[in-house]
């Protein structure tokens, strides 16, 4: 349900974020040029600031299935699908409670950044499998003490693939989980325990020989790249950064658990003094812990991001979804059931907004009335299931509202936003291109130029520019500018056609005058900007 719901996202650039072009354009570059061991920018130029597996997991499956916006996600979406399955099963092996497993999976896949990053080709969904892989193998290790190879493997493999995806936060989970182990048995012989040295080697030598290679080619270059991006260039802080910052992240950790949040604090405040779920003692540590590492890390840092704190998400959905199923017999004002409530009356009031905006625009009346009524039946099956009937617990039918709220978003942004500018210019070339695909110039943003790069597929050259230089269109038979940059060409032999129109951004009183007078796709057309196909005749 979760990957269904995920697919339109997947396939569109409805969500985009700016670092995705890094991904992408590095794998059409080990695609066109077989160059799969150092990942390139469009330009050519390598770049060193991640490590590959995210390049890898991308051209792997252009190579696969075909370049596209949707095979660009895929490997992630599955990454995070993968992610739920190993947060239930931890969650199910830490309570030995079925349905808390399942609201594990829940409060992680109604969780946004988690959400996001699943939909998006970056490393971060990458990042959150194999982390919570390695943590997973950690715990059996340290917890319940289960000294077998599966565990060894799971701890030291899933590190080896989070310093792949992202970098040193592979190690550091390694780091962490041996002082943990320390602290938690006082003794320094409970570290060698839970060491495999030739699991350990293997994680070494599978991490250190793509970096080593890298090294070899590259020199020490390649190496500091990588360093100021992990390290460096990041942390401008101090050392008391940490008193000022970690305060806003711990808020940034509760902001994107809510709604399941508001219940979970409330809850402990008033069972302070108590048994807190459960979880093994040991293992809630372990999470809680964990979580203040990465917080006192990132607050070191120089930027703060809501996404930082990913790593620890899967693991705090385990320790969140114990303590929302010992906080259903405690009477509370945020309780899961009154929440409940709250969502599927805001999905109600968003339904009616999304029909009110898209119905401005010629969509087919039996259409709309069609996905309004299936909306709605959903949003009153979920109602009845969990407050009347009871099938279902409130926590379920909260997980399942949250997720169907994603769907309702695409459903009224869809009209707005699709087909986007890259999907307009991708259609313009084709269907003007006969024989080979000749290399095109874009003149505008490097994002923009990344996505159609995506749509037209590996056989096409889209050259990037930033401004206008007339004499660097000398080379090219098509060129891609600004409306107000088309008059450059006009009268010098070339043709001119409108390639794609894009929304500009109305005041906010303009929209809701144009909301108010459902005038909405008008009031858009009067700040719509275009872009220009300028084609040698």
């Amino acid at each position: 349900m979760f990957a269904l719901v995920a697919l339109p996202f997947v396939a569109t650039f409805t969500l985009y974020y700016p670092d995705e072009r890094h991904y992408t354009d590095g794998a059409l570059m080990m695609l066109k040029h077989g160059d799969w061991l150092v990942p390139k920018t469009a330009e050519g130029a390598p770049r060193f600031q991640k490590p590959p597996l995210a390049y890898w997991s991308v051209a792997a499956s252009y190579a696969t299935f075909g370049v596209g916006v949707f095979t660009s996600r895929l490997p992630f979406l599955l990454a995070s699908c993968g992610t739920l399955w190993l947060t239930y099963r931890l969650a199910r092996r830490l309570t030995g409670n079925n349905e808390t497993a399942l609201v594990a999976a829940l409060v992680l896949l109604s969780h946004p950044q988690f959400f996001l990053c699943s939909i998006r080709s970056m490393p971060d969904a990458l990042l959150v499998f194999f982390i919570t892989l390695s943590a997973y193998g950690f715990l059996r290790l340290i917890v319940l003490e289960e000294f077998v190879a599966s565990a060894f493997w799971m701890a030291y493999g899933g590190a080896a693939g989070a310093a792949m995806s992202k970098g040193l936060l592979g190690a550091g989970i390694v780091v962490f989980a041996w002082a943990f182990a320390f602290w938690q048995a006082h003794d320094w012989r409970a570290v060698p325990k839970i060491i495999h040295p030739p699991i350990l080697a293997a994680a070494i030598v599978l991490v250190g020989g793509w970096f080593g290679c890298i090294f070899w080619r590259q020199g020490a270059g390649a190496w500091n790249v990588f360093l100021d991006d992990q390290l460096t260039g990041n942390f401008h802080g101090h050392w008391w950064s940490p008193i000022s910052r970690a305060p806003l992240f711990a808020l940034i950790l509760v902001l994107n658990f809510l709604p399941w949040s508001a219940t979970a604090v409330e809850w402990l405040a008033r069972e302070k003094s108590r048994a807190m779920g459960s979880t093994p003692p040991p293992a809630q540590k372990f999470i809680l812990a964990w979580m203040a590492v990465l917080i006192a890390g990132f607050a070191l840092g120089a930027n703060v991001s809501f996404r930082y704190l990913l790593p620890a998400t899967p693991l705090l959905a385990v320790l969140l979804a114990d303590w929302l199923q010992s906080a259903e017999s405690t009477r509370l004002i945020f309780s899961l059931r009154r929440i409940l409530k709250i969502v599927l009356a805001m999905l109600t009031l968003a339904v009616m907004a999304g029909v009110l905006v898209d119905s401005q625009w010629p969509l087919p009346v039996v259409l709309l009335a069609l996905i309004c009524s299936l909306l709605l039946f959903g949003i009153a099956a979920l109602a009845s299931s969990a407050l009347w009937r009871k099938s279902v617990s409130a926590a379920e039918a909260l997980g399942l509202a949250i997720l169907l709220g994603w769907v309702i978003l695409f459903i009224a942004a869809m009209p707005v936003l699709l087909p986007d500018n890259a999907q307009q210019i991708a259609a313009a070339l084709r269907q003007g291109q006969t024989g080979s695909p000749q290399p095109v110039l874009l003149i505008g943003d490097v994002r923009l130029a990344s996505r159609v790069r995506v749509l037209l597929g590996k056989n096409w050259t889209v050259v990037q520019a930033d401004k206008l230089n007339p004499a660097d269109a000398v080379g090219y038979t098509r060129v891609l500018v600004s409306e107000r940059e088309a008059g450059e060409f006009i009268n010098h032999g070339w043709a001119v056609q409108t390639a794609a129109v894009s929304i500009g951004a109305p005041t906010c009183g303009e929209l809701w005058e144009a909301l108010r007078s459902r005038r909405l796709p008008e009031t858009l057309a009067r700040h719509t900007r275009k872009i220009c196909l300028m084609t040698r005749e």
